[in-house]
């Protein structure tokens, strides 16, 4: 196998392996001291506000003064949950942070990162597929087999093919019975030497989840998917994001996420919508004096209670890029919330979001964060740097 497809020859065994595939994104686009500062301001919060209400009246903010307290107990690690999925295939979820991608600039820009492939009815193509996806039948003709050379197969770093529906063991009798389109199109690109991989679930559960990335466009060309909309990436399935602050100020994103409350740990960026989201401001730097003792801590206790009100909200967290600032808040709460070691969140993180790139300083203090959360250091610094 040559190429920029190198990298994909094994499919992941399970959810967690894809960030083999999530943490290489970027090769598609090659051609601390502890005095307290006051680093956050007030939380804006307006309660059972819905974010699709237009007749609602947004004029009352209330501002809380939330009081920072050192961890109540010492916690006990534990291990990131991983999901089985059967071998050959990639979660909807997955496909989300696959589009959302971006590293410099966002990788569907890039018209040989990601082939998709729509193994569905002609009809069923034009009336909606995945964004930058193609009917398989202009590759894969179920009479002349493939139509395009594997020299051109092999420039793209991922193959990703769907049915309507579908999740049996790849090449079972019940999987070729479901999708038989499908199933000629997985082993003809397979016996080309190529590795893709199948979206469980099919086109359907990926509609269900994420309509918003599915169109009746055909976008062949480098120009018009400048065009797209690129999102968040997902961190948490439905409820936590991550981002950038041009994201966080697109009402179609908010919306379509249905994001209720943000993090904007930018120094001076405003909030885009103070009268619709309930906001946590923190005026970070991304730089080597950056103190985050108040920050942390603060935002973690934010994530946590929007995610656990009633009805649940969705967070997006955001600082200019989406990589540093944003980061440490997100492994913070992933270490005290879900008591995963540094090692294990930053690892969870980027299986999900590749440009993550918290900076030295704020990953020196999130290993001091993670010796007050667990009574000792899980981790070191050597094996979390880039």
């Amino acid at each position: 196998m040559k190429g920029r497809r190198e990298h994909l020859r094994h499919l992941p065994d399970d959810f967690s392996e894809m960030g083999v595939i999530l943490s290489r994104v970027n090769k598609s686009f090659r051609g601390a001291t502890r005095e307290p500062v006051n680093t956050f301001q007030t939380v804006s919060s307006i309660s059972d506000r819905e974010l699709n209400s237009t007749g609602s009246d947004h004029s009352s903010i209330i501002a809380i003064q939330t009081k920072v307290c050192e961890p109540e107990k010492v916690l006990v690690p534990a291990l990131p949950d991983t999901a089985c999925v059967e071998r050959g295939y990639v979660t909807p979820q997955q496909v989300y942070n696959l589009l959302s991608a971006e590293e410099g600039q966002p990788a569907l820009y890039d018209p040989h990162y990601i082939l998709i492939l729509d193994c569905r009815s002609t009809q069923r193509y034009k009336q909606s597929h995945v964004v930058t996806a193609q009917a398989s039948v202009t590759l894969i003709h179920p009479a002349l087999g493939c139509l395009i050379s594997c020299t051109e197969l092999q420039k793209f770093s991922i193959i990703l093919l769907y049915a309507e529906e579908g999740c049996s063991p790849v090449g079972s009798e019940k999987a070729r019975a479901e999708s038989p389109d499908l199933q000629r199109c997985f082993f003809k690109l397979s016996d080309l030497g190529m590795d893709p991989v199948i979206v469980l679930g099919g086109f359907s559960a990926f509609h269900a989840l994420y309509p918003f990335l599915c169109t009746p466009r055909f976008l062949p060309i480098e120009p018009q998917r400048h065009s797209l909309t690129i999102y968040p990436s997902e961190i948490l399935e439905g409820a936590l994001y991550q981002g950038s602050v041009s994201q966080a100020s697109d009402y179609h994103i908010i919306k379509n996420l249905h994001i209720t409350h943000v993090v904007n740990a930018t120094a001076n960026c405003p909030d885009a919508f103070p009268n619709t989201l309930s906001y946590l401001g923190l005026r970070l730097s991304d730089n080597a004096q950056q103190d985050l003792v108040e920050a942390l801590p603060l935002a973690s206790r934010f994530i946590h209670a929007a995610l656990r009100a009633d009805p649940a909200g969705r967070v997006l967290v955001h600082c200019s890029l989406g990589r540093s600032r944003s980061s440490a808040i997100t492994l913070a709460f992933l270490m005290e919330h879900r008591c995963w070691s540094l090692l294990h969140a930053l690892s969870w993180l980027k299986e999900r979001r590749a440009c993550t790139a918290p900076n030295v300083n704020f990953l020196r203090q999130l290993l001091t964060y993670e010796e007050q959360l667990f009574g000792r250091r899980l981790t070191n610094l050597e094996d979390i740097q880039r």
